[in-house]
């Protein structure tokens, strides 16, 4: 049997999100850890069928997020502001409108102080 990522199961989940819509390139997904699944969905998809160049703040943070003090999650934080300049959009995992204080601050940062665009993953869908 053929091995597939993107299989049907996978993608039927995500068939009604309009993805293409986003043109740039470099893209910053952002969002709450609670929503790991979501990331690895989403970075899968935009890296495969739409050749984007994904990235996240941590992975460590994202599936560890629970083994970090407060002072260690201060400076990943801190770590994912000064990365949002190297890319050209980002989008925030916003699963059921969901958007925690630190992504709200990295939204906040990228929309007043890099100023590039910013999608939602709960606007994709109709």
């Amino acid at each position: 049997m053929k091995k597939e990522r993107l299989n049907k199961n996978f993608l039927d989940e995500f068939e009604n999100y309009a993805f293409s819509i986003i043109k740039e390139n470099n893209i910053f997904l952002v969002g709450s850890s609670r929503f790991k699944d979501y990331f690895l969905k989403v970075e899968s998809i935009l890296q495969i069928i739409y050749k984007k160049q994904v990235y996240i703040c941590s992975v460590d943070g994202l599936f560890n997020k629970e083994c970090f003090s407060k002072e260690e999650w201060e400076k990943l934080q801190t770590i994912a502001l000064q990365k949002l300049h190297n890319h050209d959009a980002i989008l925030i995992i916003d699963v059921d409108n969901y958007i925690g204080d630190h992504s709200q601050e990295e939204i906040e940062y990228f929309k007043n102080v890099i100023k590039k665009p910013i999608y939602y993953l709960s606007q994709l869908k109709p």
